[in-house]
C-alpha cells in the first residue's frame, strides 16, 4: 500500500497531521513546500462544508497553523507548516496562482526518479522523462532495434497497462488526490516510447480512462 499510517492531533493551536509512506519510491526530500500547499489547496477545495469552516475559523481565531509531517521508508521526515491565514488563502486561490509552474516541475522531477528503475527492468540504455502533449512520457533508448522488434503499439501498451492499474490500486484512499493533482497539471495519462539508432520508434499512450 501507499501509506504505512496517518494520524492527526490538535494541540496549542497547531493541527498536526502525520503521514508515513510505505511506497519505497517516495523520498520526502523531493517534496517541496509549494507542492504540499498545492495539494492541500486541492483537498480543501474538494471538501467544503461545516467541518472545514470550523477548522479554518478555529485556527484563524487562535492564530494557529496546519503542520504536515511526512515520513518515508528511509527514515527521513520533513515538516511543512501552513499558517491559518495562508490556509484560508489556499482555499480561495485558483490553482494557476499557486506556484503552478514550480509545482509542475516538482511533480516532473518526482516522476523522473522512476527512470533508472524502468531502464534496469526493461534493459534499456537509458530512460528519459518529460511531460509532453498532455502525457507523462517515458522514452526508452535501446542499443539495438531488435530489443523491441517483437512489439507493436498494442503489445507495448499492454506491457505497461496492468502495472499502472496495480500501482493506482495500491494508492488506496490517496488515489483520488494523486489523480486530481496530475489532472490539474494537464496530465491526461502516460505515454511510453521505444527508440534506438537505426530503428523505428513505437509509442503507446495510456489515458486515465484505460487505467480506471
Amino acid at each position: 500500500m501507499y501509506l504505512d499510517g496517518a494520524s492527526a492531533e490538535y494541540l496549542d493551536a497547531v493541527l498536526k497531521v502525520n503521514i508515513e509512506f510505505a511506497d519505497t519510491t517516495v523520498h520526502v526530500s523531493n517534496i517541496s513546500d509549494a507542492l504540499v500547499q498545492y495539494v492541500v489547496a486541492q483537498y480543501i477545495k474538494a471538501h467544503p462544508g461545516a467541518d472545514l469552516d470550523v477548522v479554518l475559523n478555529t485556527l484563524s481565531q487562535e492564530k494557529g497553523s496546519l503542520n504536515i509531517v511526512l515520513g518515508d521508508t528511509y527514515g527521513e521526515s520533513r515538516e511543512y507548516s501552513i499558517a491559518a491565514a495562508r490556509l484560508k488563502k489556499l482555499y480561495q486561490t485558483k490553482p494557476m496562482e499557486l506556484s503552478f509552474n514550480d509545482v509542475k516541475a516538482n511533480v516532473s522531477d518526482i516522476m523522473e526518479t522512476r527512470c533508472s528503475v524502468l531502464a534496469q527492468q526493461y534493459k534499456a540504455e537509458s530512460v528519459e522523462f518529460s511531460i509532453s502533449g498532455g502525457f507523462a512520457q517515458y522514452t526508452f533508448n535501446f542499443a539495438r532495434p531488435t530489443a523491441y522488434s517483437q512489439l507493436n503499439q498494442a503489445s507495448l501498451r499492454g506491457r505497461y497497462l496492468k502495472p499502472l492499474q496495480l500501482r493506482y490500486a495500491d494508492y488506496g484512499a490517496c488515489r483520488p488526490i494523486i489523480e486530481e493533482l496530475l489532472g490539474s497539471l494537464s496530465i491526461d495519462g502516460y505515454r511510453y516510447i521505444y527508440k534506438s539508432k537505426g530503428g523505428n520508434d513505437i509509442s503507446a499512450a495510456i489515458p486515465w480512462s484505460m487505467i480506471n
